[in-house]
């Protein structure tokens, strides 16, 4: 079988595993699962966050489907089963963000008609910034984006810091591990976890890595860090979001611990048409969170969609 079973974690009906070339000649593993119920009212770009694979989003995938939506999502370069990038493969590396946004466009075009319009953007915390920066050098075209505490700014990473950071990589060493980040792969204990209060669901994504080892990755490298921070930096330059006008909802996670809050309403204010609510009581998995938290989100994003793709009329 394709994906990686876990008992409760239920395959959406229908999907298919697909297997994509990108830039560099760089092999990503992807999804697409069509839309239930009668006729699509379009697809949803789901693009999960850093360390996260297409096994976690299952659940997620089947409610997009039940709205009505094809759903496609993929496992980006250096991590999930698709290529890793340096010999590694515990390390998470990207040399900038451009690469996986170059892949997610190549994606949607190489799909063509198998992905319906209206494309919605579905995307959480690094996933977030990724099609931030698709969406900014127009590599994709979205008629609507939701943003699950994505990544836009990260907490303490400060000039001295950065300055560091720009260092390593100019001197060819953005591939070690970023000063105090894990080195290898640990199941954690829920009860240290910092991401969701949803045992189940939490139990879940470390059980996909226990039955996959493939599938894990450890912290992030100097040049991860730095493609994050020159991302962040394009996104607050002068008139750098001023051709993105779809509506837009951010959501922020009320108990955000991993990525920078402050980031979300600052460029809230700068997106054209973009609406910013608080999940309160949420940790930054706000999708694989307590059923109410995931339901606050589910009505937002509802009436975001609902802009672009009508439901559909049921006889």
């Amino acid at each position: 079988m394709p994906f990686v079973r876990v008992s409760g974690n239920l395959e959406p009906d229908g999907a298919e595993e697909l297997w994509l070339e990108g830039r560099g000649g760089v092999k990503l593993r992807a999804l697409l699962a069509p839309a239930l119920g009668g006729p699509s009212r379009g697809t949803v770009l789901l693009c999960n966050g850093r360390t996260e694979f297409i096994e976690k989003y299952f659940e997620v995938i089947s409610e997009l489907q039940m709205r009505g939506f094809v759903v496609f999502t993929m496992d980006w370069r250096g991590q999930g089963l698709s290529s890793r990038l340096i010999s590694n493969p515990q390390k998470g590396h990207l040399e900038t963000l451009d690469d996986p946004a170059n892949d997610l466009g190549d994606a949607v075009r190489a799909l063509g008609d198998r992905l319906p319009k209206p494309h919605i953007i579905l995307a959480h915390s690094m996933g977030g910034g990724i099609s931030l920066r698709a969406m900014q050098m127009r590599r994709i075209e979205v008629d609507a984006a939701a943003f699950s505490a994505p990544m836009w700014g990260i907490p303490g990473l400060k000039n001295s810091t950065l300055r560091f950071v720009r260092f390593m990589a100019a001197a060819g060493l953005g591939s070690m591990f970023a000063p105090g980040v894990e080195t290898q792969w640990r199941k954690e204990k829920f009860k240290t976890n910092r991401v969701t209060h949803d045992a189940e669901r939490f139990a879940r994504a470390q059980a996909a890595v226990e039955n996959e080892p493939r599938l894990a990755l450890a912290g992030p490298t100097i040049g991860w860090v730095n493609a994050a921070a020159e991302a962040f930096e394009t996104f607050r330059r002068p008139s750098a979001l001023a051709n993105i006008r779809v509506p837009i909802l951010v959501a922020s996670a009320g108990e955000e611990k991993l990525v920078d809050n402050e980031s979300h309403a600052e460029l809230a204010r700068l997106l054209a048409n973009a609406r910013h609510v608080t999940i309160e009581g949420a940790m930054h998995e706000i999708l694989m969170e307590l059923d109410d938290k995931r339901a606050r989100f589910w009505r937002e994003f509802d009436e975001l969609v609902a802009q672009v793709a009508p439901l559909r009329v049921m006889a």
